[in-house]
């Protein structure tokens, strides 16, 4: 008798920071970027720095953890100078919620930067650090305070205190300022910011087809479609749960022909495959927090023998492994349980 063989099927899951991994995507990519703060950012911005030659800024100097909650990209560039020399670094980080600590969240990776180019450099002594400049995209719905300064964190400075206390303004791209009738910039531009704005404002199924419209019109080579054309569509998925049969139905509706079907056979196993190499990075967390509960577990029934249920509960909702660790180590150490529950 024959038994069919049962194959374990991998769970598409959908990432839990879809904004920030499709403005990595996008608005890392140095050429849209460009673009993009040209017909979006602040006057002063285009008046002062050069846009053209965005570098990316490397951040092999920041660990995994501080990549995903410090910044979203940051770019190298010039000013407008007579000598065309001075550096500048741009930090950009999009919210679509109001966050009054993301100057201190932008500001971390400033300092970080500037301290690390200063310190390996050959010539530290007449090394000119680059002038950083901070810029929000915000595409939220709720209202967003565009005059956004780093003091604003700390409440009832004394004013004689205040010249001792940190402060800069951050520059604020306000998407909101923008209708969908009168988006800026070339259609790759267009396409990017009409994403961000509908992926927030509930609109975004409903026009995908639109979005690839701006695609479709842009000047980009076949890749080029391809990429942009599979960071929109999954963006799409991931915050308006659509399917990838209504994405492929998408792209063939704006991308016609025998090419049509080719792209979007193409992005659709792109897709998946993302979906399914989310779905293992987020089991491999999950299985070391797991292995840190248990150890801790293993630790408090070896010396208390019995460990009450609620503590077992409590220790299985944590999510921080760097907690976790600390809570090992006070299971090695406290001299009782309700030593170890007061500090749970």
């Amino acid at each position: 008798m024959k038994t069919k063989k049962i194959t374990k099927q991998k769970i598409i899951k959908q990432p839990n920071n879809p904004h920030d991994r499709f403005a990595r995507k996008t608005l890392g990519n140095p050429s849209y970027a460009s673009d993009f703060l040209k017909y979006y950012a602040s006057p002063i911005i285009i008046e002062f720095v050069h846009l053209d030659k965005l570098i990316a800024s490397p951040t092999h100097y920041l660990t995994n953890e501080l990549k995903e909650i410090i910044l979203d990209v940051a770019f190298a560039a010039c000013l407008r100078d007579k000598r065309n020399g001075s550096e500048v670094l741009m930090f950009l980080e999009h919210k679509s919620k109001p966050n009054r600590l993301v100057p201190l969240q932008i500001g971390t990776h400033c300092f970080l930067s500037l301290y690390f180019g200063w310190t390996t450099t050959e010539y530290s002594e007449t090394y000119q650090p680059p002038i950083p400049l901070m810029i929000i995209v915000y595409h939220g719905k709720d209202d967003i305070n565009e005059e956004m300064f780093f003091q604003e964190i700390f409440q009832n400075i004394p004013e004689k205190l205040r010249p001792y206390v940190p402060q800069f303004k951050l520059f604020v791209i306000n998407l909101k300022r923008f209708s969908y009738n009168n988006l800026p910039g070339k259609p790759e531009t267009q396409a990017i910011a009409e994403s961000l704005k509908r992926a927030t404002d509930g609109t975004f199924g409903n026009h995908l087809s639109e979005i690839l419209e701006h695609v479709k019109k842009a000047s980009l080579n076949k890749q080029q479609t391809i990429d942009l054309t599979t960071s929109i569509t999954q963006y799409c998925t991931w915050t308006h749960h659509l399917t990838s049969e209504e994405v492929v139905q998408s792209i063939k509706n704006v991308f016609n022909g025998t090419e049509g079907i080719k792209m979007a056979t193409t992005i659709k196993k792109g897709i998946l495959q993302e979906g399914i190499e989310i779905g293992e990075a987020r089991g491999k967390v999950i299985g070391k927090l797991q292995a840190q509960v248990n150890g801790i577990l293993a630790i408090l029934r070896k010396r208390f023998v019995r460990v009450p249920r609620y503590i077992v509960n409590s220790l299985n909702q944590r999510t921080d492994a760097v907690a976790l660790e600390s809570l090992l180590i006070l299971a090695a150490t406290c001299s009782s349980l309700d030593e170890f529950v007061a500090e749970l």
